[in-house]
């Protein structure tokens, strides 16, 4: 018998992979419980609608982007690790199923999601702009990243391309992220390094 916790766990990973692959509307609690094979009733056992359930797939996300950062966020270090490490991150997790992030599944129906899922989307992107923006202040501060205009706003920006890396790497392949992970690298003076 599958415990409970391990149930709730595959739930989740099925939920975040379909999220990612076909967006809040593209799937239903079939489309999970069917390939772990479990009944629906199981996934609403979990998971009483859809917005909790993409709540929880979305504050797994940020549990573990706070994971990864909380020491750099509360001791500092070498920011272009930092930024080389997210970098390749993206790449890999695009390559490897071909989707796109969290934000980019919720933004193209952000207005249409129920607000519990709207809301812990802005807390995803709070997260990942605060901490991209400390990278950008500690790299420039560090001499390690060359850049014009505010911190944030580059952090911005990083995302933003990133974001839209991932989706045109749907479409073009994998090089596209790479290619835009590279120029990102050129922007901030950190290529080849």
């Amino acid at each position: 018998m599958i415990a409970r916790t391990d149930t709730k766990d595959r739930i989740l990973a099925s939920a975040d992979r379909l999220l990612r692959s076909h967006g809040f509307n593209g799937f239903s609690y079939q489309d999970i419980a069917r390939p772990l094979g479990i009944r629906n009733a199981a996934v609403h056992y979990h998971f009483a609608t859809k917005a909790d359930l993409t709540v929880a797939v979305v504050e797994s996300v940020r549990k573990l982007l706070h994971d990864r950062t909380d020491h750099f966020m509360a001791h500092g270090g070498d920011a272009r690790l930092q930024m080389e490490g997210f970098l390749v991150f993206s790449i890999r997790e695009c390559a490897a199923d071909g989707c796109v992030c969290p934000v980019g599944a919720l933004a193209a129906d952000f207005f249409a999601l129920p607000e519990p899922v709207q809301a812990a989307a802005r807390r995803l992107v709070d997260d990942l702009v605060t901490w991209m923006t400390r990278v950008c202040t500690l790299g420039r501060e560090q001499g390690s990243f060359r850049f014009q205009g505010d911190p944030a706003d580059k952090a911005r920006e990083i995302l933003a391309a990133l974001q839209g890396a991932r989706q045109l790497s749907r479409v073009l392949g994998p090089s596209a992220i790479e290619a835009v992970a590279e120029q990102l690298r050129r922007d901030l003076g950190i290529a080849g390094v």
